[in-house]
């Protein structure tokens, strides 16, 4: 059992003000069922974290407590760019594919 997202939970529960109670009427979950995830005794479901996110009003990985690392501006810009002149998300995800693909073969040599 993940005894951190517990925590995290509760962490940022109180940070925003909201009583067990508030929170779980806000995420459509029993109290009972919110206490036992903040005191480790329940593991909860992708779904369950994902409820519990949007009503703590944070994104799932700062519940999970996974660092997100930013992304390079010029790759943003470029994929805005790519957007912008109607290339789609497939094509600019089968050209990075591509690209790494290409850059893979250049180091087995």
């Amino acid at each position: 059992m993940n005894d951190s997202l517990g925590k995290q939970i509760k962490k940022l529960r109180l940070r925003k003000g909201l009583s067990i109670t508030k929170l779980a009427k806000k995420a459509r979950i029993s109290k009972g069922y919110l206490s036992s995830i903040e005191s480790h005794k329940t593991n909860p479901s992708a779904h369950m974290i994902q409820k519990l996110a949007k009503a703590l009003e944070v994104p799932v990985e700062q519940l999970l407590n996974i660092q997100v690392e930013q992304l390079d501006p010029e790759w943003v810009e470029l994929v805005t760019q790519a957007k912008e002149i109607g290339i789609n998300k497939e094509e600019i995800r089968a050209f990075l594919a591509y690209e790494a693909w290409k850059h893979s073969l250049k180091e087995e040599v």
